[in-house]
């Protein structure tokens, strides 16, 4: 009987005939294996499994490689050799306990383009899929962190690689010599990465930001090795196979072997045609120094170098100074404008990295045809538009019959109710781009390009040239619904007249909404607007987001529903105004919320968190001399789910009342519209429902209280790169 090891742990693993998916009892961890007919073949397989366990991945990726010659169509092979190319391995997680994939090998390639990955998926079955592309996206938000970190260091010239310890933990004779030279080629004026002192002060983080960032910036490389083991050892090779990859592609780049105490027959066989150098033949320092100055010419001899090319140039420059005058005014000019315009693109760059898109969309459009300004802009307003998207209708649908439904976009980009019905939109996909967002208690839903489109489109939206670049799309009012354009103003679907609103629900128009046509500079909106139950119709308040952190809001002049009305606002606004740097902000039923009797929440760009409190029963009426701004006492808060649930930094869901988080690893929840129900959405697009702690007051006068937590639903969701990265 065939004897399967697991990939992790290496433990023994059951597998049952056929079956292509299993999970080890001893790790947890759910893999995909495959069974071969021939011995010799399976053999192969194993030893491969091996390597790539013990981080040997280019023994693996050749074994992996070689039977992918016989089996053109075997998934697992196919992600095996991307996990060879990334370097993956997995640690066990001293706190949960549970295997975690860590990267060694870092590329700028996403893990998603990568043709291996992309042939994995192809020939997968749906359960090898499922894992397949949940670790990639684990893997990908790795690669981006490792990435961000090594873009903060500085770039270095020479990367010394050697063996640190010897198989008793001693220090080797090669980390002896590897020191000489750090010594040597850093008084000689160079920046030298030479792990043992450059990665000192880096106790307690993970190293390969850091080797990434010295392999990726440095010109030559230099190998220190005193033995075929050393310069084999798994890490050693790790680096030297790294720099030649990268070498292949920047011509600029030089390995150079250095040898001592063994053969020189015993370097692998990548160094044959490199020029290796004998540490003690006599003359090698002085060679290797002046060999390393042609390569890496140092400032002082470049100021040398330019010095004498002046003097040459001074007689022919003092003749063509007459001609060269126009030439160097315009130059000039041209040089200036250039460089202004650099200064832009550089700023508007740094704001999209910064998660800033609406700002970036704004500052990319004002430099026009500047460079890729063009393309930075579509790529920044999209951004925008995910980073806003809702991708879970966690509302009523008020148009349907009075029953309920909710939408949510699944990970292949499709639109599914709860329930498992799909929703048709494959015609407006082929013309407008992929969904990106559904706009809750509606069926409208926003593409890429931010065209709305839907069953309820036609309230004035359809063929209506102010509805171009959405963003952002509320939820419905009554028959009319707004949004965010692109351009940072707000847009209205027909508005209801009065005379038509009395006939269909005995109340006043939607008229108030068109105030938000004045907006300007808004980067987000939220929006409060009761359910169409009689004796509540109308009630209704939006407020924006402006970009320099302030608000504006309209509120329904007739609106007295449970602290949502006008008075209340315009006492809340202007304090949190004084305050400014608001990024976010929600409205909060009080309804449901007797012990907080909040109506407004918001969040600042330095993570604090204020609150505008009721502090009187929402039956009767408020002593407005009792409402209060408060600073909510939460820490690390990156987004708020509702009165009394907050997201971290650290991506768990906590409530204000609990020292411990209900859930891990969420990044986006989406809210209902009485905030009695809101869905939580892990790193992985696992969807779990959020049942928010309210006091209920019965029919008898008792009041309930739930519970509140976290459950698992039976589906799973798109996620957004722009989620991940607003939390960090």
């Amino acid at each position: 009987m065939q004897a399967f090891k697991c990939k992790i742990c290496g433990g023994s693993l059951n597998v049952i005939s056929g079956q292509k998916v299993v999970e080890c009892e001893y790790c947890g961890v759910k893999q995909t294996v495959s069974v071969f007919k021939e011995p010799n073949i399976q053999e192969i397989y194993d030893r491969a499994g091996g390597y790539l366990k013990n981080n040997e991945f280019d023994k693996a990726e050749n074994l992996f490689v070689q039977l992918l010659i016989d089996d053109k169509e075997n998934s697992d092979a196919y992600w095996n050799v991307l996990m060879c190319r990334y370097g993956v391995n997995y640690v066990k997680d001293p706190a949960s306990g549970k295997y975690i994939p860590t990267c060694n090998r870092t590329l700028y390639t996403p893990i998603f383009s990568d043709e291996n990955y992309q042939k994995a998926l192809e020939y997968a079955d749906d359960e090898q899929k499922a894992i397949y592309e949940e670790n990639a996206k684990t893997i990908d938000e790795i690669q981006k962190g490792i990435i961000a970190v090594s873009k903060h260091e500085k770039p270095f010239d020479i990367f010394i690689s050697y063996k640190e310890t010897d198989a008793n933990g001693n220090r080797t004779k090669d980390s002896i010599v590897a020191a000489e030279l750090y010594e040597k080629l850093t008084a000689e004026g160079y920046k030298v990465f030479f792990s043992r002192i450059t990665l000192e002060d880096k106790v307690g983080k993970e190293f390969e930001p850091y080797i990434y960032s010295a392999l990726y910036s440095s010109k030559v490389m230099l190998t220190v090795c005193s033995s075929k083991e050393n310069i084999e050892a798994v890490w050693v090779r790790n680096e030297w196979s790294r720099f030649i990859s990268l070498q292949q592609k920047n011509a600029d780049k030089t390995l150079i072997p250095l040898y001592f105490d063994m053969d020189k027959s015993d370097l692998p066989d990548e160094f044959v045609l490199l020029p290796s150098n004998d540490i003690k033949k006599d003359g090698f320092e002085a060679d290797l120094i002046r060999s390393i100055k042609k390569l890496i010419p140092l400032p002082v001899m470049l100021a040398q170098k330019r010095k004498k090319q002046k003097k040459v140039l001074t007689i022919a420059a003092c003749v063509a100074v007459l001609v060269a005058i126009p030439l160097a005014i315009f130059s000039y000019l041209k040089i200036t404008e250039n460089n202004r315009f650099q200064a832009k693109y550089d700023a508007a760059y740094e704001m999209y990295n910064n998660g800033e898109y609406a700002q970036s969309t704004w500052a990319f459009e004002e430099l026009g045809d500047y460079k890729d300004a063009n393309d930075m802009q579509e790529k920044a307003e999209l951004s925008w538009r995910k980073s806003l998207a809702s991708v879970v209708s966690a509302d009523f649908h008020w148009y349907s019959s009075g029953t309920e439904v909710y939408y949510y976009i699944n990970q292949n980009g499709e639109v599914y109710t709860t329930t498992g019905q799909k929703i048709d939109f494959n015609k407006e996909i082929a013309q407008h781009g992929k969904i990106i967002s559904i706009a809750a208690g509606t069926d409208n839903v926003l593409h890429e390009d931010g065209t709305v489109t839907g069953t309820d489109a036609e309230k004035g939206i359809d063929n209506n040239p102010e509805w171009n670049n959405i963003i952002k799309v509320s939820r419905p009012f009554f028959d009319a619904v707004f949004a965010l354009r692109a351009d940072g103003k707000m847009v209205c679907s027909d508005i209801v007249s009065q005379t038509e609103m009395m006939e269909k629900h005995g109340s006043d128009s939607d008229e108030w909404v068109k105030e938000i046509l004045e907006w300007e500079d808004i980067v987000d909106f939220s929006c409060f607007s009761n359910s169409p139950d009689e004796g509540c119709v109308g009630t209704g308040a939006i407020v924006g987001v402006k970009s320099d952190g302030t608000l504006c809001f309209v509120c329904n002049p007739e609106s007295e529903y449970n602290g949502v009305d006008a008075e209340y606002l315009k006492e809340a606004i202007p304090q949190l105004n004084e305050i400014g740097n608001i990024k976010k902000v929600m409205f909060c039923d009080a309804y449901y919320c007797y012990d907080s009797n909040n109506c407004l929440l918001a969040l600042t760009k330095d993570n604090k968190v204020y609150a505008y409190g009721i502090n009187t029963d929402p039956y009767e009426q408020s002593d407005k001399e009792t409402l209060t701004l408060y600073e909510i006492k939460a820490q690390n808060v990156c987004d708020l789910v509702s009165y009394e649930h907050y997201i971290t930094s650290d991506n768990e869901v906590y409530c204000t009342d609990e020292e411990k988080p209900l859930g891990q690893e969420i990044i986006k929840t989406e809210l209902s519209q009485n905030n009695n129900l809101a869905y939580a959405i892990s790193k992985t697009g696992t969807t779990y429902e959020v049942e928010i702690i309210y006091d209920y007051i019965e029919s008898d006068g008792y009041t309930t209280k739930t519970e509140g937590g976290l459950k698992k639903t039976g589906f799973k969701t798109v996620i957004y790169d722009e989620w991940i990265a607003r939390l960090k």
